[in-house]
């Protein structure tokens, strides 16, 4: 088979979609002979395993577009010439006059359900299209069960029918820490222990809960751990350095950046305890991965959290800074942290990749052997190439 999907989330650092989509494409790698076209709105570089390099075509136009433009416009026809059997709406949103059989992937709905969180072409991108790629989708997929019951609220009948799939956790979170603990501490906290979250430093991520409820704790004991927030700069404004600017000791929050995938394992692996304060999530993959290091971990109340941590977490409810200091207190000081690290690692297990590809390739399979029964076998269209598309492989120099 040849799968084509909606390479955008491969662009630039990896969070989120883009850590997923780069999960799966190994996963059906390794488990497939199948290769793979990734299709974009203008021509750039993607960093992808060389495993997955070797199988992986991209496909771009000549002429740059903004994404939503490129994709209902041009989208349709590059994939139509480059005979995928099953194309892949990585961001939920497939293209119009798609003449394969597509599958929408939905993450999570926060667009809608949380759209001042968002950016206005964020939300008008997924908002304007969502129900009219799901309803023509050959089948759709939402990561978690939380994801599901929110795409329920919009499109109850196609919510049913919908598959839940969620995202694999790379093995890589599962293995030994090389990087000591004090010096993970030395290079992050200034030494100190820490807590931590990890993600893009945006408003829906709970960050101004956690910074108050840092800020508490510390006052109540000076003695409490620093806080790394660790994770690029999203969108939002100066909300951030306004929270900054109330924290009793702004000198004890650290703010790397954004950091690389040793760098994730390492802060999670000895972190104190590993936070995940955000207001709505569509799975939470930060937590999953944590909870792979054997973190001690407390999550807000979301679905999707509660979903991912099957009880290996504490919660606190969304958006309470005084719930999630007092959790934090108590988190810190309870004699069973050793069994809370233990019952993470076991519970990460479920989200292995390993365990979680055969229902892509299971799906995927049905869905491109139903494309060829309705063309009558063969590759759909073959006859008419992209006009004026390019198509390389992944890592060769531009033409």
């Amino acid at each position: 088979m040849r799968i084509g999907f909606d390479a955008r989330p491969l662009v630039g650092p990896r969070t989120g979609v883009g850590a997923w989509l780069e999960g799966l494409l190994g996963a059906l790698v390794a488990s497939t002979d199948w290769s793979f076209v990734g299709f974009l709105p203008r021509r750039t570089e993607i960093e992808v395993p060389a495993p997955v390099r070797q199988r992986l075509r991209l496909s771009s136009p000549p002429l740059p577009l903004p994404g939503t433009v490129w994709l209902h416009t041009l989208a349709a026809a590059q994939i139509k010439g480059s005979c995928v059997d099953v194309f892949l709406g990585t961001l939920a949103i497939l293209p119009r006059r798609l003449a394969v059989p597509g599958v929408a992937v939905v993450h999570d709905l926060t667009p809608r359900a949380h759209a001042r969180h968002h950016t206005v072409a964020n939300r008008f991108c997924f908002n304007a299209y969502l129900e009219e790629s799901v309803l023509a989708a050959d089948s759709v997929v939402c990561i978690s069960h939380a994801t599901r019951a929110r795409l329920g609220e919009v499109l109850p009948v196609q919510a049913r029918a919908a598959a839940v799939i969620p995202p694999g956790v790379d093995p890589f979170f599962f293995l030994p820490v090389v990087t000591p603990r004090q010096a993970t501490r030395g290079r992050f906290s200034g030494g100190a222990p820490f807590l931590v979250q990890l993600g893009t430093l945006e408003p829906r991520k709970g960050v101004v809960t956690l910074l108050e409820a840092h800020g508490r704790l510390l006052q109540r004991h000076s003695t409490c751990p620093d806080l790394v927030l660790a994770g690029g700069r999203g969108w939002g404004g100066n909300w951030l350095e306004k929270a900054l600017a109330r924290h009793p000791a702004p000198g004890r929050v650290h703010l790397p950046g954004y950091v690389t995938r040793e760098e994730a394992r390492a802060l999670l692996a000895h972190a104190e305890v590993v936070v995940v304060a955000s207001e709505e999530e569509g799975f939470g993959l930060p937590l999953a991965e944590a909870m792979a290091c054997g973190a001690v971990c407390v999550a807000s109340d979301s679905p999707a959290l509660r979903e991912v941590a099957g009880g290996a977490a504490r919660h606190f409810p969304r958006g309470n800074a005084e719930a999630l200091a007092a959790t934090l207190e108590d988190v810190l000081h309870s004699p069973a942290r050793a069994e809370l690290s233990a019952h993470a690692r076991q519970q990460a297990r479920c989200w292995l990749w390993e365990a979680i590809a055969p229902a892509w390739r299971s799906l995927l399979i049905g869905v491109g052997l139903a494309g060829r029964h309705a063309s009558g076998g063969g590759c759909l269209h073959r006859s008419s190439p992209a006009a004026n598309s390019t198509a390389r492989r992944v890592g060769s120099p531009p033409r």
